[in-house]
């Protein structure tokens, strides 16, 4: 009798928890939402959540507040969502370096990604691209390949130790056999001024930091590292097509909310999301910015983040990278 009570007691907490939960799916949202972006304010990650948030106060009916919080390799930033209650009324743009290699670039990992976010869905691919300056003799991938075997040890820049652009070419140089050095910066603007200055001769880059130097002709970009070509840089190949079949390596951006966030509310945010990006300004927003405009159910998106730190976990190991 005593079990069939304390059974029956718990049925009726479970039924009211989720009845609570459903309640708060038909009223969400009833006040503004948090966005945090773990880059300060004027970067790509920061205008992509500035110009989304815009037309996602639009489809929600509330406002949507940016919150930076920059440092700490984004840890900082992913802290402030781990603190969030799991209400849908804060959310965060994160990139890989949050949720696929954090984990494996600390001794200590300062949180676990699978336990403390919830993937909503993708909003966007980040091309990258080996670049070099217009009077490098390099004309394409076969001539970039061909003299940095002739002429082992160079230096490649790029914008941070153990980041998505930073492991792309330590993918490539490992597909191509290449011995170049890498020369760790902090953040793409200095690692771009090297280059345009002649202190580097080579760069692994995110397209959309230098796309106004690529136009100008002061930058050549020798190939693309995603798995199709640019729309802004149509006669680009990419590494793929260029000898090496199968490779690619991206970057995106993608909206997650605290694990425990209900299941409606995630629903809801994930429509609204796909429905802003689908939308024709935002479309030419992405465009214009050498973006690709990706979105994707959660569950997609947590096995595109799961695919991301099984591979970039190996590489991270094999080249012995840390941040502590």
């Amino acid at each position: 009798m005593f079990k069939t009570v304390k059974i029956a007691k718990a049925f009726v907490a479970v039924a009211a928890l989720a009845t609570a939960f459903g309640a708060a799916a038909q009223t969400f949202p009833n006040k503004p939402i948090r966005v945090i972006v773990s880059y300060a304010a004027g970067g790509a990650t920061d205008n992509l959540t500035r110009q989304t948030g815009q037309v996602l106060a639009e489809k929600l009916g509330q406002p949507i507040v940016v919150d930076n919080k920059p440092g700490g390799s984004t840890v900082i930033g992913a802290q402030a969502l781990i603190a969030a209650p799991p209400d849908g009324y804060t959310m965060a743009i994160f990139d890989p370096s949050t949720v696929a290699m954090n984990q494996f670039l600390f001794k200590k990992p300062p949180y676990d990604p699978v336990k403390s976010f919830q993937p909503v869905t993708v909003l966007t691919r980040i091309p990258f691209a080996i670049m070099v300056r217009a009077d490098h003799p390099a004309k394409d991938l076969k001539d970039f390949v061909a003299q940095m075997k002739a002429k082992p040890g160079q230096s490649f820049g790029h914008s941070g130790a153990g980041n998505p652009v930073h492991l792309a070419m330590e993918s490539f140089k490992a597909a191509a056999g290449l011995d170049l050095q890498h020369v760790p910066y902090r953040g793409g603007a200095p690692a771009l001024a090297d280059l345009l200055g002649g202190q580097i001769p080579i760069l692994m880059m995110d397209v959309p930091s230098v796309i106004q130097h690529i136009k100008a002709g002061k930058v050549r970009v020798i190939a693309l590292t995603s798995a199709q070509r640019s729309d802004l840089l149509p006669d680009v190949p990419t590494i793929a097509e260029s000898g090496y079949p199968g490779f690619e390596a991206s970057s995106w951006f993608g909206a997650f909310v605290p694990v425990g966030t209900p299941a409606p509310v995630v629903a809801r945010l994930n429509a609204a999301l796909r429905e802003t990006i689908a939308t024709p300004h935002m479309q030419t927003w992405i465009k214009a910015q050498t973006l690709e405009a990706v979105t994707s159910t959660p569950e997609e998106f947590g096995a595109l983040v799961k695919s991301d730190a099984d591979k970039y976990g190996k590489l991270i190991k094999q080249l012995n990278l840390s941040l502590d």
